[in-house]
């Protein structure tokens, strides 16, 4: 008998198994569509402005633990103060999932 514990460790594996999967083609999407504005360091404007907005822990995206897939999706489609809206023929719905799993793993 599997006992809860096991089985929710083993399920979770499981599922992270299945994100990462997903977490290279959201890397390679987050580097070229979002990074010149988002990534670490100085010089990117919306991480500089995160920082100002909401404080220098949550200013990295790739480093956020508290991004939810609806709030994500929505700033990508329709933009966020100087971030643009992504119209499909930019990042397809697809891609944009991709970019979901890999901002917020865990999230559902």
């Amino acid at each position: 008998m599997i006992r809860a514990p096991l089985l929710c460790s083993l399920l979770a594996l499981l599922a992270g198994a299945a994100r990462a999967a997903d977490s290279p083609a959201g890397k390679e999407l987050f580097a070229r569509h979002c990074a010149v504005c988002h990534a670490a360091g100085p010089g990117h404007p919306g991480t500089e402005r995160l920082a100002e907005s909401r404080g220098a822990d949550r200013a990295v995206l790739e480093q956020r633990k508290d991004l939810v897939p609806a709030y994500i999706r929505l700033v990508v489609r329709r933009g966020l103060i100087e971030m643009p809206p992504w119209r499909e023929s930019e990042i397809s719905e697809a891609q944009l999932e991709q970019l979901v799993r890999y901002l917020a793993p865990g999230a559902k």
